[in-house]
């Protein structure tokens, strides 16, 4: 099975740091990812994070509660994310 992005949706915030906003991305019109961060920094540039949650008794250690297995369907969430935050970006 192929997948597809099927629906972006992007709530961009106001800068806070590296976190430009969230996404919700729909995959083959039957399964939602919602909470996507969608961030920026010097070193590496504009990224994707997966949604995750914090282990327990760890300060700083995060689990992601979903992800791509293969780097090509991370690669087609984050140019789909993107291609949907620029343009939102053109438009406003």
């Amino acid at each position: 099975m192929e997948i597809k992005v099927t629906e972006v949706r992007i709530f961009k915030i106001k800068q806070r740091g590296a976190l430009l906003g969230y996404a919700n991305i729909v995959l083959n019109d039957s399964f939602i990812v919602r909470g996507i961060r969608i961030l920026e920094n010097q070193r590496i540039g504009r990224f994707v994070a997966m949604p995750s949650r914090r282990l327990n008794g760890e300060k700083r250690a995060y689990r992601d509660l979903c992800h791509p297995l293969n780097q090509e369907v991370r690669d087609l969430i984050t140019k789909e994310i993107f291609d949907t935050y620029d343009k939102q970006e053109d438009e406003e």
